[in-house]
């Protein structure tokens, strides 16, 4: 356990979650006295690798605590989301197709709402499930982190990877409470926070009724032009999170959570 505050802490929980994301590892979780935000979600500072247009999960190799404030994970990149239709395994050109329909939905903003209702309703008829399988290694990604007051320092350390085109960190809270995006331009609630859509630092998740937030921050010797930020949050079937990632073709760099009350 990482304490970030008197009632703010982090957890890691490969058990914790529901939905596709039981699969798969998980970053750290957070959690707020007896509250454990775990829902179907990645936690902060979990690596996701995507290599030309296959996307590759990560399983967990090792955790080590170092001290009080500090943990060590070493994530190893191996798992493939796979679909199954009415039961059956899918043929490989529908995860290609699933793939290429993902990165249209995660492009066009404008598109998501009325996107996401017609993907419940085609995979609720058809019986659509994906899951996490193992697949070729694609190598070893090391995260240390390191909790402060009020924030969680990351380290990213994807040297070893191979075939890697980018590194997508995951920061991710259940959907089901944090619910607002504010940003220095607006807030949005619920139905207005889009599923994925680009932002800058200064974006915040919030769980409204218990005060709780967090934004993203760069060290002094990181170069912001070299990252992607983005905010989304998608609450429907099998999809519970709300969060915010960051994307680099670095394969070294260091961000920070910061959490607020």
């Amino acid at each position: 356990m990482l304490s970030l505050s008197e009632n703010l802490f982090l957890i890691h929980s490969s058990s914790a979650g529901e939905g596709k994301t039981k699969g798969m590892a998980k970053g750290l979780t957070l959690c707020h006295r007896n509250d454990v935000f775990s829902g179907e979600c990645a936690g902060f500072g979990l690596p996701v690798m995507k290599s030309g247009d296959l996307t590759v999960f990560p399983s967990l190799f090792s955790l080590k605590l170092l001290n009080s404030v500090t943990v060590e994970a070493v994530y190893h990149l191996n798992l493939i989301n796979t679909w199954k239709i009415q039961g059956f395994t899918a043929p490989n050109r529908f995860k290609v197709f699933m793939e290429k329909i993902v990165d249209i939905y995660m492009k066009w903003p404008v598109i998501q709402p009325t996107g996401l209702k017609i993907r419940d309703a085609i995979f609720s008829s058809l019986q659509i499930r994906s899951t996490m399988k193992p697949g070729n290694s694609f190598g070893y990604c090391r995260v240390l982190y390191q909790a402060e007051a009020h924030r969680l320092k990351i380290g990213i350390n994807g040297q070893s990877l191979l075939y890697r085109s980018e590194l997508i960190v995951l920061n991710e809270v259940p959907g089901i409470g944090f619910y607002r995006m504010k940003s220095d331009k607006d807030i949005r609630n619920s139905t207005n926070f889009l599923p994925w859509q680009p932002c800058t630092l200064a974006t915040a998740i919030e769980n409204p009724a218990l005060q709780i937030g967090f934004h993203l921050s760069l060290p002094g010797n990181q170069r912001p032009e070299f990252f992607q930020i983005a905010a989304g949050r998608e609450v429907s079937r099998d999809l519970n999170w709300a969060g915010l990632s960051i994307t680099t073709e670095r394969a070294v760099f260091t961000y920070h959570v910061n959490f607020y009350q």
